[in-house]
């Protein structure tokens, strides 16, 4: 079970050693730059589509299949400057990627186990890769400055679901251990489980659900060996 854990920890880890990936040569996610993106501008649905941010407009064109464009179609654009102000109402465009981020729980909450109360610690130590299917969504707006310009302004939000894997510490002792023990030290864990992500310009905030297993001998003692708990965490984008 250990080596299976180990196998995990790996393959969640090496997307840090191959950051030559096309993922990484992209700009920051939460930047809204020329690509494809997913919108309603043609069809009621969404649909992909590629957007031409410029100084004074933007320009839109529908995918016409495997990521070529369809320039038969008159490209939508959704501000020039001689347009009027309530002309406008706000555009939105979804991006979807892969996720890959390194966070930090902050706080978790374990369940009552082995007669001890319900628990709400801070952790000393702990650091994990998430990897996760990623929506980001870009609000467009324009709003007229004193002197009667109009200026874009673009919102961003992203939301991530997945999995992460990490290490971290915790106390051990006598109480942890049910008085197996009679030292206290730090000791070194595992850890992994899923986590919701909702990410705001390049700073994550989520709620996980996760399990932590010791990695020295006295695992067999520790109460809250492999017991899952409730976590709040941040971290930072690695791409």
């Amino acid at each position: 079970m250990i080596r299976v854990r180990q196998y995990f920890l790996l393959i969640l880890f090496l997307p840090l050693f191959f950051c030559n990936c096309e993922g990484f040569k992209q700009t920051s996610k939460k930047d809204f730059n020329e690509g494809f993106y997913k919108s309603r501008l043609f069809h009621k649905n969404l649909i992909k589509v590629y957007v031409v941010p410029r100084e004074d407009q933007i320009d839109i064109y529908p995918e016409k299949g495997h990521d070529k464009i369809d320039t038969t179609v008159a490209a939508k654009i959704i501000f020039t400057p001689d347009h009027m102000p309530g002309d406008f109402k706000e555009y939105l465009f979804h991006r979807n990627s892969v996720d890959i981020d390194v966070n930090s729980t902050v706080l978790k909450y374990r369940p009552s186990v082995s007669g001890f109360p319900n628990q709400l610690n801070t952790s000393i130590f702990n650091g994990a890769v998430f990897v996760g299917y990623r929506n980001d969504i870009f609000k467009i707006k324009y709003k007229e400055n004193p002197l009667y310009e109009l200026k874009r302004s673009t919102r961003h939000y992203g939301f991530s679901a997945g999995v992460f894997a990490g290490l971290g510490t915790t106390p051990m002792n006598e109480y942890v251990t049910l008085s197996n023990i009679a030292i206290e030290y730090d000791g070194f864990v595992n850890v992994e489980g899923v986590a919701l992500i909702l990410s705001i310009r390049k700073l994550n905030f989520g709620f996980n659900l996760g399990v932590e297993h010791l990695m020295d001998p006295n695992r067999k003692f520790w109460i809250y060996q492999g017991k899952p708990w409730l976590g709040i965490c941040i971290g930072l984008h690695l791409d």
